[in-house]
């Protein structure tokens, strides 16, 4: 995964798009950014221990067919073998999409799930005076995105009809877009919340801040 990094510009219009949604509706929408939403070490330890037999099974093959160019002793054989394990578990790390690949999509999903109510929780989105909030979580990596409404939300918006905010999320971070898609997903859910009834009121105040939350 190539490093993503927000410009200025991004994070402004982002900014202004909350600030406009809250100037019509008494929603409050947290957007939250991460680079991933675990380490998965577990990956760079299966890369490891599959290319560690690829490579024995390599040398046998070769060695019973008389293919290897050159004598290897064991101690050689050894050492190659630890040298491929050790670059098979950090290629991971040093490619993060990899891990993508390795990690089943439940395990990634269920990882997801659990790093947007943390994020839920550390950013106070519950803590609006009418259970008003939401969470915008994005998380690069897994290319997942979830909606989270507090109670006074999914009282009237069902977790289904926010797809269409998710979907655009998705869109710009397969485009490269991904604070182009975030603008459109935050205009969406000012459409889904004025249609549901949560307009502005008078005595609303801003209860969250606005910026768009990034956290590598």
């Amino acid at each position: 995964m190539s490093k993503y990094t927000f410009t200025d510009e991004e994070k402004k219009a982002v900014e202004q798009a909350v600030k406009d949604l809250e100037t019509v509706s008494c929603g409050e929408i947290v957007p939250f950014f991460v680079r991933s939403s675990d380490e998965y070490r577990e990956a760079s330890w299966f890369l490891s221990v599959v290319m560690g037999i690829l490579t024995i099974g390599s040398i046998a093959m070769l060695s019973y067919l008389w293919l290897l160019p050159f004598q290897i002793t064991p101690l050689e054989q050894s050492l190659l073998i630890l040298a491929v394990m050790v670059v098979g578990y950090f290629l991971p790390m040093v490619f993060p999409t990899i891990k993508r690949f390795l990690v089943s999509k439940d395990r990634q999903s269920v990882r997801v799930q659990q790093r947007a109510m943390e994020a839920f929780l550390s950013e106070q989105v519950f803590a609006t005076e009418e259970r008003v909030g939401v969470l915008i979580f994005i998380s690069r990596l897994e290319h997942q995105v979830l909606v989270l409404g507090d109670e006074g939300i999914n009282i009237r918006v069902k977790p289904d009809d926010w797809q269409h905010v998710v979907d655009e999320v998705v869109k710009g971070i397969k485009q490269h877009e991904i604070g182009q898609g975030l603008v459109r997903a935050i205009e969406l859910c000012k459409e889904l919340l004025l249609a549901n009834g949560f307009k502005r009121k008078s005595t609303d105040t801003n209860e969250l801040d606005d910026g768009l939350r990034i956290e590598d």
